[in-house]
């Protein structure tokens, strides 16, 4: 009977043993050196409601962890080097952000944070198990499309002890340099941890918010008694950017780039187009399209608040015969905001 327990317990450590090498050739933590993260926001959302919470890498990831039962994950940042601004280098705009750790809380220039847990869970949910920290941008920001630098790196030093294969707190690993987890208390020391450094960007994208109404020529018995309708479309874009606004020629062009509504209850086509201000100048794509330097009101504003109008006229044409049959004529014409 004792020579059974022997072999038993030998074949239980030779499993363990196998069970901790497989492990190990999978699992690893590591810090960066030189990594960089970029966020991206369109310029008029960031002005309107900001953002709240965009995530980046940390500089500290772990993979492949498991089997770390009854164990504690020791984990403590010190920020040594940060900012909260971001300048645009070709314009020297601003813009000011808020960092926070992966438990969404402020964290500031020398703070230093003990994060240390039971579980692993969520710990590390970045992409490629990286530690997340967030950026959020506060709202009434009204600056240039463009890439907006950090004044100065994100440099964060470590401080971790992370279980690889380990069952109340005998097994393998994952540590900072120096870092002692001690016995019962005593011998416990964090080391001298290891440093990230990484850059941050934040990219603002152009954008624009459009204000167009439905035109409606009324009802005529004959196509040649439809009145112009005089309308107007608002646009405003992006701080500092310039931009055309272009119209496709709808759903059912005819002879080219001949607009027409169709009937809702046939083929039958009736033929319109749309006309800069009051004149005859068609407002369409390519050399049709229409400047915001020269739009009908506000033209060549472009501070992000400020909205152009563009005042159009729409036509029923010459070329529609009095015998268009009578019915509800639709089309669509799609808005293009160029830059």
């Amino acid at each position: 009977m004792k020579i059974r327990t022997k072999k038993l317990l030998s074949h239980l450590c030779m499993f363990s043993g196998m069970m901790l090498a497989g492990n190990l050739a999978h699992a690893a933590c590591s810090v960066s050196a030189s990594g960089s993260s970029t966020i991206s926001v369109p310029s008029i959302y960031l002005t309107e409601n900001g953002e709240n919470s965009s995530q980046f890498n940390s500089g500290l990831s772990c993979t492949g962890f498991s089997l770390a039962l009854a164990n504690m994950t020791y984990l403590k940042y010190r920020v040594e080097q940060m900012s909260n601004s971001f300048t645009n280098a070709q314009t020297g705009e601003k813009l000011n952000a808020v960092i926070l750790d992966s438990n969404n809380e402020i964290i500031s220039l020398g703070q230093e944070k003990d994060m240390s847990s039971f579980t692993l869970v969520n710990l590390f949910s970045g992409p490629d198990g990286n530690l997340p920290f967030y950026i959020r941008l506060p709202a009434g920001q009204s600056v240039s499309p463009g890439v907006y630098q950090a004044d100065s790196p994100l440099k964060v030093k470590w401080f971790y002890s992370v279980p690889a294969v380990a069952i109340v707190g005998i097994g393998v690993f994952f540590e900072s340099p120096g870092f002692r987890r001690g016995a019962l208390g005593i011998g416990f020391n964090w080391g001298s941890g290891a440093d990230s450094l990484g850059s941050l960007s934040i990219t603002v994208l152009p954008d624009c918010r459009i204000l167009a109404q439905d035109v409606n020529f009324g009802t005529a018995a004959f196509a040649s008694k439809l009145e112009p309708v005089q309308s107007s479309m608002g646009i405003r874009c992006s701080v500092n950017t310039p931009y055309y606004v272009s119209l496709n020629n709808g759903l059912s062009p005819q002879n080219g780039d001949q607009r027409a509504m169709k009937s809702q209850t046939g083929d039958t086509f009736l033929k319109y187009d749309i006309f800069k201000n009051s004149s005859n100048d068609r407002w369409g794509s390519g050399n049709e399209r229409w400047s915001s330097l020269n739009a009908t009101i506000n033209p060549g504003v472009h501070n992000g608040v400020t909205q152009q109008n563009y005042v159009f006229t729409t036509k029923i044409v010459d070329e529609n015969a009095d015998t268009v049959p009578a019915g509800t004529y639709q089309d669509t014409v799609t808005v293009q905001v160029e830059f």
